[in-house]
């Protein structure tokens, strides 16, 4: 049986990029996982996973949630050629999480860096109501 990995990693590299979002009005009061699940999100929405070449902790499996470990849990199976199957095997599904956030992280960066500064939370403040109008009228259809 293969052991449960205790921690979610990222890239060496990312580091400086995650501290950086220390300074971002919208990251501010967040925690490395929630920034973590954000920058997955993204790599996901834009259809971008990266292999991490050098890992390291970023925080520990047990502070993730119920609702996060679904979360990881749909999009393993979603995007995994196991399906369903994926499910028996956390480091598999922890490892398609940390692949997209390892992209995630420099578009988000990115995405930063290309607007002026402090606009960044109106662009997501825009697309989060956009998702949820969309989300209502499909809802309602």
């Amino acid at each position: 049986m293969k052991k449960i990995p205790d921690r979610i990693f990222r890239d060496v590299d990312d580091k400086d990029l995650y501290d950086r979002l220390k300074n971002e009005k919208l990251f501010k009061d967040k925690n490395l996982k929630e920034k973590f699940i954000y920058a997955l999100t993204l790599g996901y929405k834009n259809n971008i996973s990266v292999p991490i070449k050098l890992k390291e902790g970023l925080f520990y499996t047990k502070d993730l949630s119920e609702n996060d470990e679904a979360l990881l849990s749909a999009l393993a199976i979603y995007t995994s050629e196991k399906g369903i199957d994926i499910l028996i095997d956390k480091a598999e599904i922890y490892k398609i999480a940390e692949e997209y956030a390892h992209a995630g992280i420099r578009l988000l960066i990115d995405n930063i860096d290309s607007t002026p500064y402090g606009s960044y939370e109106k662009i997501v403040e825009k697309e989060l109501s956009e998702i949820f109008n969309d989300f209502l009228t499909a809802e309602n259809a």
